[in-house]
Formats: structure tokens, C-alpha cells, sequence
């Protein structure tokens, strides 16, 4: 208010009307947003000044009058907060949401390489996308995956990264380097990873890995976060009673070329480490990326004395849960008759 008065002291009555006008006006005007047809970047270098920073937001179509603009930042700005960076703008914007923007320092990079890594998908999975992605060869990534200094920086103590690529949309602004890539997963892993789980797993005599082998199998044997924390209950009670766990996930993870078909050769393969057909207890590593979802799943079993499941018969991806042989058996020749229906 104190500049605005000292511009008025040196202005003829006209002329300060006009301006105690214009002065009452502008805050109003900082809220019109304005309909952006396109996302618009502009950049703001150091010691840009605001006479020319204005013009620069005028022909963007960030704002409709730069004179203005600089009336307004001069009477109820600071001109002097800005940051300097790259700032984009979309949508429906307003002076002052610029402003703030520019103020706050959330500057903006474009991204040069996004990409998913689903619930359950394996590191091979995940090295075909990158590949796909032109991060690095698939030889390259392959001898990342298991290079001693980068499991040793995240006490992985497995062959590979498997089961610690955590699932998540990824957006990097520079291209990374194989190790980098794997970096990012691994990071986002262990920042993810509850408080204190490494004990609650300790008390259940399971090592962090093997709690990730246990919730990878979850993780692949059902996408329903319902039905987690009882295939989890069906894992530990086929554990403890020493029987083999027979879930074919893990067997097919460990099938070298798979075509989509379990064969009986398949299921008599002992060579086969992730046969769970035959070998009983928890397969030698992971079979795929982890939620933190299955991992509390591997803690929080029910206790309804289930002992099998097997899908359902209305094509939902939702299963059917047992607690007898008799009972499963029932459920898995309604399933076998339901897939033979024309």
C-alpha cells in the first residue's frame, strides 16, 4: 500500500484515479483463470527481468495483459521470490496459480523414460521392457541384475534382484545407466517397505527374503487383495504339516522356455528347484514383483482352516477356498466340467 501511495503523490487527479482503480481491480483480475488449449512450458532464467518475464507470459497465453501483470507483482508481489527453473501450465490457470508456482520452485524436466512394472511381473519381465525401452541389452541388464556391489549396497543376499524390483509407474527425467535403472526399483523397494517388518518376519523365523519369496507366491496366485491373507493361511498350513505347496506359479517360473501349457513331463521334472509339486517348502528365490500388500498378507494369515483353493466357475478371477480334500475336489471337477462347456 506504502508504494502505491508514494505512485499516487506524483500522479495529477486524473491519473490517480485511474490508478486507485486499477489498483483495487488487479487482485480480482489475478483470479480469472484463463482455458489453456495446450500444456505450456516457460522458463524463467536467472535475472530475467519482469518487464521482459511479463511479455514472455503475455505470448504464451499464461496471462492477457503483461503491463498488468507488472502492476500487480510491483503493489502485491515480490518479484524478488521468484525461482528460476522450467514450469509447465495446463489446464485452467490463473495469475496467481502461476505466480505460486513459480514461487513454490516446482519446476518442471520433461521425461525421457517412463515405464510400469506390474504386480507379479518377473525380472525377466521387467529386462524385456527395459530393453523395449532402450535403456540398455538385455546381456547388459541381465549381469546387473546380479552384480555383487549392487546386492551388497541393499543387503540382497539371492543371486539377483528378483522380488525387490518394486511394482510402480516410473518416470526418470535423464536416461538411466543399467545399474541406475535397477537403482530406482531397488530404492523405491526398500523406501516402501513398512517399519519394523523385518522383525515382525524375525518373530515368524522367516528371513526378509523369504518373506519376499512367501509374498511373491501370494502375488502371483491371486490378484484380489481379499483373497491375499487366505492363500496366505493355505501356504503356512501346507509349511508346517511338511506337504509340498503344488502351486504351479512357481513351477512355471522355474519351466525354462515356457509355452503356456503344463505338461505331466512338467510335473515330474525334480530338476526343476521351483517344482512345488515335489519339493516342499518355499521355492529357492522369488517368482515376481512384490506388493507391500502380499508382504502384510505373509503376517496376517487367516485362520479358517483352509488348505486348498482353486479358481471358480464364473469366470471372475475370484477363488474357491477349502478346508477338506473331499471339499476341493468337489470345487475342482465343477471347474474342469465349466471349461469343457461349449
Amino acid at each position: 500500500m506504502k508504494r502505491f501511495l508514494l505512485l499516487l503523490f506524483g500522479l495529477g487527479l486524473g491519473f490517480a484515479a485511474g490508478a486507485f482503480w486499477l489498483y483495487q481491480s488487479l487482485p480480482a483480475w489475478s483470479e480469472v483463470a484463463r482455458e489453456l488449449p495446450q500444456p505450456v512450458v516457460v522458463k524463467l532464467e536467472r535475472g530475467t527481468r519482469l518487464v521482459d518475464f511479463a511479455k514472455t507470459l503475455e505470448q504464451e497465453n499464461l496471462i492477457d495483459q503483461s503491463s498488468r501483470f507488472r502492476f500487480w507483482i510491483k503493489f502485491y508481489r515480490d518479484y524478488g521470490r521468484f525461482q528460476a527453473g522450467q514450469y509447465r501450465f495446463e489446464g485452467s490457470v490463473s495469475p496467481r496459480q502461476v505466480v505460486e508456482t513459480i514461487e513454490s520452485g516446482k519446476t518442471w524436466q520433461p521425461v525421457e523414460l517412463q515405464y510400469v512394472v506390474p504386480e507379479g511381473f518377473s525380472l525377466n519381465q521387467v529386462i524385456d521392457r527395459l530393453v523395449a525401452h532402450k535403456v540398455a541389452s538385455r546381456p547388459e541388464l541381465e549381469v546387473m541384475s546380479r552384480d555383487s556391489q549392487l546386492l551388497q549396497k541393499y543387503g540382497i543376499k539371492a543371486p539377483n534382484v528378483e522380488g525387490y524390483l518394486f511394482p510402480a509407474t516410473y518416470s526418470l527425467v535423464k536416461m538411466p545407466t543399467s545399474r541406475q535403472v535397477f537403482e530406482k526399483m531397488l530404492d523405491t523397494f526398500f523406501v516402501q517397505l513398512p517399519p519394523g517388518i523385518v522383525e515382525e518376519l524375525a518373530a515368524r523365523k522367516l528371513t526378509l527374503h523369504q518373506g519376499v519369496i512367501f509374498a511373491s507366491l501370494i502375488e502371483r496366485e491371486t490378484q484380489l487383495d481379499e483373497e491375499r491373507e487366505m492363500v496366505s493361511e493355505v501356504i503356512w498350513n501346507r509349511l508346517k504339516d511338511g506337504e509340498p505347496l503344488g502351486i504351479d506359479a512357481a513351477l512355471i517360473y522355474g519351466i525354462v522356455d515356457y509355452q503356456g501349457d503344463i505338461k505331466t513331463v512338467h510335473l515330474k521334472d525334480g530338476k526343476n528347484l521351483y517344482n512345488t509339486r515335489i519339493h516342499k517348502g518355499l521355492p529357492p528365490g522369488p517368482i515376481g514383483a512384490i506388493s507391500m500388500t502380499s508382504l502384510r498378507a505373509v503376517l496376517n494369515p487367516t485362520r479358517l482352516g483352509y488348505r486348498y483353493y482353486v479358481l471358480g466357475t464364473d469366470g471372475t478371477r475370484q477363488h474357491r477356498f477349502s478346508r477338506t480334500m473331499a471339499e476341493h475336489a468337489v470345487y475342482v471337477k465343477q471347474l474342469i466340467q465349466a471349461s469343457q462347456k461349449p
